[in-house]
């Protein structure tokens, strides 16, 4: 049997970054992997500058997730953002260069953000044999995280508690299980009986797999902000063995 670390997330709003492209900031419906990653990279408390670490944790770990809330909705939020005029002479390397330009040379535009309301997911988390932190120490430091824990920006913090816990069986059983030993007792009614789950395992094989998708959150270097492909796998539960 397969051991995995199984955890809640819930907050009032949640952001998964999309691909960026010009003003508009979209989420995903569900966490993306390069998230997860950094989620659990900070409960470790790994500094973003750590590129060895965190490409030893990028590269170590299966995700597996299932929505859970029926009642899920949109919110968009407006920001204004300084940038800086055309000047097709100068090229800008940095944000840094970009504020350091004399104010007449700075414009205003108006940016869009989305965010995802009252979303509930469990997430659960297998290790490859070469993992450099075992999943015994990963649940102590989502029990205990070294830094602040937020799903997606920081203006979603967490509220409620992550509620890690280890589990043995198939991908399958520990979804089912997780539905009936680890919901908060607050998030009842926000739940539905969705049997739909995604994973990034290709060798998962206790799932009913409907379709594979090419995505793009898979994280290659945090200090040149790049990120690679991956195949993601989604499905459905299977009924209980």
């Amino acid at each position: 049997m397969k051991q995995y670390l199984v955890f809640q997330l819930y907050a009032p709003l949640a952001s998964w970054g999309e691909e960026a492209v010009g003003e508009i900031r979209h989420t995903a419906a569900i966490p993306t992997r390069s998230a997860l990653l950094g989620l659990l990279a900070a409960a470790l408390g790994v500094a973003r500058d750590e590129e060895e670490r965190l490409n030893a944790i990028n590269h170590s770990y299966h995700l597996a997730i299932r929505p859970l809330s029926g009642r899920e909705h949109w919110l968009r939020d407006y920001h204004t953002v300084s940038v800086p005029r055309e000047n097709k002479k100068f090229r800008y390397y940095t944000r840094l260069d970009e504020l350091a330009l004399a104010p007449e040379e700075v414009s205003t535009i108006v940016t869009q953000r989305e965010y995802r309301c009252d979303g509930y997911w469990h997430v659960a988390v297998s290790a490859a044999s070469q993992a450099p932190v075992t999943l015994e120490k990963l649940r102590a430091a989502l029990l205990s995280p070294h830094y602040p824990l937020y799903l997606g920006r920081k203006s979603c913090p967490l509220a409620l508690p992550l509620a890690p816990c280890l589990m043995s069986g198939t991908l399958n059983q520990v979804f089912h299980r997780a539905a009936r030993e680890l919901a908060a007792p607050e998030l009842v009614s926000l739940m539905n009986n969705q049997r739909h789950c995604y994973w990034d395992d290709p060798e998962e094989e206790s799932l009913l797999c409907q379709a594979q998708q090419r995505c793009h959150h898979q994280p290659i270097s945090r200090r040149r902000w790049q990120f690679g492909s991956y195949l993601r796998y989604s499905g459905m539960l299977q009924e209980t063995e």
